[in-house]
């Protein structure tokens, strides 16, 4: 994009991939499928990272056939980091070598560890959150993976918590043997395990972690505006910024820093920083009939149901329409709720 930046945008390298900005799309599970991916993009996000994928999931399924939909990208989307979660170094390693074999997949710009979801599920296997505990496992993890993938001329990043709880803040320390064990880039999400996403995040432990490594950092956490962002990185000198659970039905937010591009003309934003109802409802179907494209109707109806009704947070009676948008089946339901919100005042 040619046109007025916020001053904290700026190009970013990792590894040997030059970004031409240090705005990135979170990984999400459940949100970030190739379909909003690629419309982050559209709309300023300079890097997007999928949903998690298993690496042990990936081991017991070489030929991809479960796990692809979910790995999938376009190569018009890169840059583009495909995340993997996992405990073993041998998980990894074997994972990364079928995701960068892969015709497709491995045309993707970086690998991405996950060390920081801390959903129930996962950190029972050990990994995300629960793998930061163990510093030497970690370094295991990390060094495995970056053999693996530089052996694809490929580099690896990873996303971490600050810890796994007030008592075992232990970010810096991780995010010094993940340099030294290869990584190209770390991004601290600003909140302990124990906090999952409530509470405020800790942008001082960005600011830690900052002073400890020399490879770029992304900060992650509370970011949700121009204006908060630039707070973020004034206070914790971040190099990059990721952008999680405020772009979820809000793709435009990447926008927002481009406030002279002629997408963010287009996009007409309103005084609370949101396009006009029309607006969202054109990108919200857009999305949709992406992902119909992708898995079908009824598979595309009922896995959007979460993010559909994201759009419409900030509005007047959304609950009502919300509710609605969770029980209908078809796009000409979704369609016909939307118009009838399109109406409400």
């Amino acid at each position: 994009m040619n046109d007025k930046r916020t001053n904290i945008i700026r190009p970013l390298k990792i590894g040997n991939v030059m970004l031409e900005n240090n705005l990135a799309l979170a990984p999400m599970a459940g949100t970030t499928d190739l379909v909003y991916r690629s419309i982050c993009r559209e709309l300023g996000a300079g890097l997007t990272v999928t949903e998690l994928v298993s690496a042990r999931g990936i081991v017991y399924d070489p030929q991809l056939k479960k796990t692809y939909r979910y790995l999938e990208i376009m190569p018009e989307e890169n840059p583009v980091a495909i995340q993997l979660f996992g405990s073993e170094p041998e998980d990894f390693k074997t994972a990364i070598n079928t995701v960068l074999s892969h015709p497709l997949l491995g045309q993707c710009a970086l690998i991405d560890l996950n060390m920081g979801c801390p959903v129930t599920k996962v950190v029972r296997q050990g990994a995300g959150s629960a793998l930061t505990k163990d510093p030497e496992q970690t370094a295991r993890v990390m060094a495995a993976s970056a053999a693996a993938a530089a052996a694809y001329g490929k580099s690896v990043t990873a996303k971490i918590r600050t810890g796994w709880d007030d008592d075992s803040i232990n970010c810096v320390e991780i995010a010094r043997i993940l340099e030294k064990e290869g990584a190209a880039s770390i991004t601290v999400h600003a909140r302990t395990r124990s906090q999952m996403y409530s509470g405020k995040a800790d942008w001082g432990q960005i600011a830690r972690v900052r002073d400890a490594i020399s490879v770029p950092l992304y900060g992650n956490g509370d970011v949700d505006s121009p204006a908060s962002a630039e707070a973020m990185v004034a206070q914790t000198g971040a190099d990059g910024i990721m952008i999680g659970r405020a772009a979820q039905g809000n793709p435009w937010i990447f926008a927002r820093f481009f406030s002279e591009s002629e997408i963010a003309a287009k996009l007409d934003f309103q005084t609370d920083g949101m396009p006009p109802k029309q607006t969202r409802i054109l990108w919200m179907l857009r999305h949709l009939d992406g992902m119909i494209s992708r898995v079908g109707e009824e598979v595309a109806i009922r896995e959007m149901r979460t993010q559909t009704v994201c759009y419409l947070r900030g509005t007047h009676n959304a609950a009502s329409f919300r509710y609605r948008l969770m029980l209908a089946k078809t796009r000409a339901e979704v369609a016909a709720i939307l118009d009838e919100w399109l109406q409400e005042s």
